[in-house]
């Protein structure tokens, strides 16, 4: 047992003893207020040991000795969602919430249930205003932007998690999340946001790579080809990639260069870079040759087998 296990189940083993000392009085009865409290704090050490089921009945015990302790109903609802039961545990939130507006931790818990159980855009609305009540608080902003994305209310998704990233804004998932907002509303500044997202990533982390390619491909099916030839940029600048994925990405930004624009410098360069990586595979060399848009075709040719690239 662990020492936090040790003090859970001293504190557990006190309360029993305060129920077995009033249970062996005939003279005394405790107060039913106090026999609620010692009833909800058995609850709590079971759900503490994750005894979901016990931890239940003793809540129930504790509301019926004091049907206004409104932290049991609570804790009531926790129990029934750890147990895989969000549809009862709402159902215990909602007069809870109804009969005290205010409660911003009954308010949270109910926001995350109908998340839960309903999806994200279900609970845009709650998230929007617990985002309104509570401005400093990380995760309410970031379980805010995340709903009201799902919404299609961009703005407010993208206000939310930029507030978001000013309170305490790390790790790769959430900055992942505020990049394909930011993509949504405002492309050009996609960029940035997707750089901040993977150098969150350790530098050895092979995901670092792949969202800023994916990225520049949906730049280009928008024909938006300044902003996808910035992307593959940026990828190509991070340390670590497969060669073969390097050779790849090399290969499309030495297309985009070429076709769309017009850099024939760069895209020579680039597509140098993308055979000495490995990058041989034949079909997309040749289509690269035929493609219609491509201008100096032959000086192209002679330039590559210069360089020893002979596809």
């Amino acid at each position: 047992m662990t020492m936090g296990n040790g003090i859970r189940a001293a504190k557990f083993l006190v309360v029993l003893g305060f129920l077995a000392i009033f249970g062996g009085c005939t003279s005394a009865h405790p107060p039913k207020k106090e026999l609620a409290a010692a009833y909800y704090d058995i609850g709590n050490a079971w759900f503490e040991m994750k005894r979901f089921d016990q931890a239940d009945k003793a809540y129930q015990l504790a509301l019926f000795w004091d049907p206004d302790l409104k932290i049991a109903v609570l804790n009531m609802a926790r129990t029934k969602a750890e147990t895989g039961d969000p549809s009862t545990a709402l159902g215990l939130l909602e007069p809870l919430a109804a009969s005290d507006p205010d409660n911003l931790v009954v308010a949270q818990y109910r926001a995350w249930l109908v998340a839960k159980q309903d999806g994200p855009a279900a609970a845009a609305d709650l998230y929007a205003d617990l985002a309104q009540k509570l401005p400093g608080d990380p995760a309410v902003q970031f379980n805010a932007g995340y709903c009201l994305d799902a919404a299609d209310r961009t703005f407010e998704a993208l206000e939310a998690l930029r507030l978001w990233k000013s309170l305490d804004g790390k790790g790769y998932p959430g900055l992942s999340t505020l990049a394909t907002v930011v993509d949504k509303s405002d492309k050009a500044d996609g960029a940035e946001a997707w750089l901040d997202a993977v150098n969150a990533l350790p530098e050895n982390d092979p995901k670092r790579f792949q969202p800023l390619v994916a990225r520049a491909k949906d730049l280009e099916a928008e024909e938006l080809y300044g902003d996808a030839v910035e992307a593959l940029n940026l990828a190509l600048q991070l340390p670590v990639a497969a060669e073969q994925d390097r050779g790849e990405a090399q290969f499309h930004l030495g297309s985009l260069l070429l076709l769309r624009i017009e850099d024939y410098p760069k895209g020579l360069q680039a597509l140098t870079e993308a055979w000495k990586s490995g990058y041989k595979d034949a079909k997309p060399w040749k289509a690269l040759r035929s493609n219609p848009d491509l201008k100096y075709t032959f000086r192209l040719e002679a330039d590559l087998k210069l360089a020893g690239v002979e596809p």
